[in-house]
């Protein structure tokens, strides 16, 4: 097995076991309203977020998760509007369609359409598997397996710059050394304590403080350590020109015996990982009357891969003055394909994230309420730390609303600036009966209204027990 299929194994994975079962992105609350999950999780659910949230007071004191999934995928590379409008054909008149044949300007909205530098096409996805939280008056537990995978394809822009305009007569150059691939599959076993600081205070009210520790079960990475490459012409006399190939690149992979083609174990829930490790999140809650300020510093740690390592490598450097010369295409070939050879043991960090953000509730204020009913404002920001597996050191700011003008069916909106996905529109509701949730969210609510420019697929689902 190559390592294009190794990573593709690890996406496809992450698609069709998240969406069979169904953090941030399994916080269906908090995915509904922009993702604010660091000031709305409440329970298990805040588990992975921020483990302090599990003290709060709420209707019932012991929760279960019967499941939550989070889906999220988005690219940048090219949006349905310009596929659609671009690479669908035009009606050929009998009913068919025919090939739509691209003018200067077309070519040049396409390409102003592709971001500068790179395009990303990525994908989240988190699952709970189990998970539950019980309270008393003073502290809290918890536990919850989840199951996360991430990718993310980096494309450069001067790919569709030659795929549109291909070599230019009069000398042209491209670069790719913006491409990238990463995936990286593993589990979660998170057991959190949150707790009640004993302080006798008039401000704040209370103070809450939690801890998480997980136990890391590493399935599957895959990194691109290096990638150069580039391609140019140039005319060096009358009808003559010189043209080069150049790259190098290098990969790492890492993954469980069903990912390697060597070995075919069979599916299992419980397979040997192939990396091991240990997370820690820590949180803080502090009420002031209907306001409170939340803050947690998540996925401090790291997996340490060592299971079927595997580095693909591969180099050329080519030139052509004679456009009669002959050329190994195998060669060429074989350093596309690369070669592999046995690496070593190596680590990733976890996606290291600090969130801060404050909260107002109406049921605090008597007043408010009976005016403007019951309802919930978070407003929230997120920063990450690192860059390692799917995070971003982009901010993001989060404002999200939850308005209960029907006790029993929430509905939720938000908006969010920055971060991986830049603006979005969320939305969200739930069905919220004596002892059942039902919530549903998404973060791209545009989708709804503008199919055709969507560029961002999100849902997330969950359904949970109170008692």
């Amino acid at each position: 097995m190559n390592s294009s299929r190794h990573t593709v194994l690890i996406i496809a994975a992450a698609i069709l076991v998240g969406l069979a079962y169904g953090g941030d992105r399994s916080n269906v609350r908090g995915v509904g309203m922009a993702r604010t999950g660091n000031e709305t999780a409440r329970g298990f659910h805040a588990l992975g977020i921020n483990p302090a949230n599990l003290a709060i007071p709420e209707r019932g004191s012991v929760s279960f998760g019967l499941f939550s999934v989070g889906v999220n995928a988005s690219s940048n590379l090219l949006s349905y509007e310009i596929y659609n409008n671009y690479f669908t054909g035009v009606p050929d008149g009998s009913g068919g369609r025919a090939p739509k044949y691209l003018t200067s300007a077309d070519k040049e909205k396409i390409l102003d359409a592709f971001p500068d530098g790179s395009a990303a096409t990525k994908i989240d996805v988190e699952y709970d598997v189990l998970g539950f939280g019980v309270r008393t008056q003073t502290f809290a537990l918890g536990f919850t397996t989840r199951e996360r995978m991430v990718g993310r394809v980096d494309v450069s822009r001067d790919f569709a710059r030659l795929f549109l305009f291909g070599l230019d007569s009069t000398g042209s150059s491209y670069v790719f050394n913006e491409t990238n691939v990463s995936a990286y599959w593993w589990r979660e076993y998170n057991l959190s304590y949150a707790m009640r600081l004993p302080l006798k205070l008039k401000y704040p009210k209370d103070i809450l403080v939690g801890l998480s520790v997980k136990l890391l079960r590493g399935y599957g990475a895959f990194l691109t350590e290096r990638y150069n490459a580039s391609i140019a012409n140039e005319r060096i006399g009358t009808n003559q020109y010189r043209a080069s190939l150049v790259f190098d690149y290098l990969t790492k992979r890492s993954g469980i015996d069903l990912l390697h083609e060597e070995r075919d174990p069979g599916f299992s829930f419980f397979p040997e990982p192939a990396g091991t490790g240990v997370g820690v999140d820590l949180g803080y809650v502090a009420h002031y009357g209907s306001f409170s300020i939340h803050g947690s510093i998540t996925d401090y740690g790291s997996i340490e891969w060592s299971r079927n390592v595997v580095e693909t490598y591969g180099s050329y450097n080519l030139t052509i003055e004679d456009p009669f010369e002959e050329v190994n295409e195998d060669s060429v070939e074989q350093a596309f394909k690369g070669k592999n050879r046995k690496g070593s043991v190596f680590s990733t960090d976890l996606p290291t994230v600090l969130r801060v953000g404050v909260m107002f509730d109406s049921d605090s204020v008597s007043g408010v309420r009976r005016v403007l009913g019951s309802f919930s404002v978070a407003l929230g920001y997120t920063q990450g730390l690192n860059s390692s597996m799917g995070n971003t050191t982009r901010p993001r700011f989060a404002l999200g609303i939850e308005h209960r003008l029907i006790p029993f069916l929430p509905v939720r909106t938000g908006i969010s600036l920055g971060g991986k996905d830049g603006f979005r529109w969320s939305a969200g509701f739930s069905l919220d009966l004596t002892n059942v949730t039902l919530d549903v969210g998404t973060e791209n609510a545009g989708m709804l209204f503008s199919p055709h420019s969507y560029d961002m697929l999100s849902i997330a689902a969950g359904m949970s027990m109170r008692f």
